[in-house]
């Protein structure tokens, strides 16, 4: 006899299938990209990479639900998701015409004002570690042309 399965852990199991949808829209997006070699990567090598590791991660999460008990899922804000969604809008139409650190900084505040319990100063950190790692990683290291600031 089989016992059938139960999610114990809701939030997780929503979170993880949260991933794998998005890691299926990033990955069918990014299949027309050349993929490339680990030595001399493509333009899709990251994307599809990441896609599978994100997908790997909503697996285990999903996976977990059944078998360790964890929060139930809260009311969701509409609102904050909204703001959330608009942030993510404005960074996609707004890094061309306004560069990567401005855009990168809006969509971090954005993400920190939807929070409820935030928390202004580790958020003002954080932004500046990921724009620094953002434009290291980007710019310098894969050697994206992607403009930092306001074209004058």
């Amino acid at each position: 006899m089989s016992a059938m399965l139960r999610v114990h852990s809701p939030k997780n199991f929503v979170g993880g299938l949260l991933l794998i949808a998005l890691a299926l829209i990033a990955f069918w997006q990014g299949q027309d990209l050349p993929f490339g070699r680990a030595m001399k990567m493509g333009p899709g090598y990251f994307p599809r990479v990441l896609s599978v590791l994100i997908c790997g991660s909503g697996v285990i999460l999903v996976a977990m639900s059944f078998y360790v008990r964890g929060a139930a899922l809260e009311r969701w804000s509409l609102w904050r998701m909204g703001l959330v969604l608009a942030a993510i809008a404005a960074f996609a139409y707004g890094i061309r015409p306004l560069g990567l650190v401005p855009t990168g900084a809006l969509l971090v505040a954005a993400a920190s004002v939807a929070a409820p319990d935030v928390r202004w100063r580790e958020s003002l950190v954080f932004g500046a570690c990921l724009l620094l790692f953002t434009v290291l990683l980007f710019v310098y290291a894969i050697g994206l042309p992607l403009q930092l600031w306001p074209a004058p």
